[in-house]
């Protein structure tokens, strides 16, 4: 496995939990034609420990698995308007037809992003 980049989100209260899946599942088409971008899968979260002093309380992760330069596919993310919100919201008002239309509920909705560098090979169960 290569490097990682994982993002946490979480839909407005209001925004229905279908709306939001269909909406990220067609979203990561797009994320996976930046060059270096190998694979996506995502996940809902299920608390297990809570810190109850935590700020905002992520509902999903969509983890990405990376080959190549992470600066150079950085670079590449956000050259396509990919790498924020706002540059995200930014590439759609500019016409951009590729990816599902940006859903009304757009200005709501909280992402947090990590990129994960590898500091120690894969160890597996034996």
């Amino acid at each position: 496995m290569g490097d990682l980049q994982i993002v946490f989100s979480r839909m407005p209260d209001h925004v229905d939990e279908g709306e939001f899946n269909h909406w990220y599942d067609a979203h990561l088409d797009e994320i996976l034609s930046i060059p270096g971008f190998v694979s996506a899968q995502r996940f809902r979260l299920e608390p297990v420990v809570v810190d109850e002093d935590a700020g905002v309380r992520y509902r999903y992760l969509a983890l990405y698995e990376l080959e190549g330069d992470v600066e150079q596919i950085l670079a590449a993310m956000a050259e396509l308007n990919l790498g924020s919100r706002d540059s995200y919201a930014d590439r759609k008002a500019a016409g951009d037809d590729g990816g599902p239309e940006l859903p009304a509920w757009w200005d709501e909705v909280r992402f947090a992003s990590w990129n994960c560098i590898a500091t120690s090979e894969r160890v597996c169960a034996r």
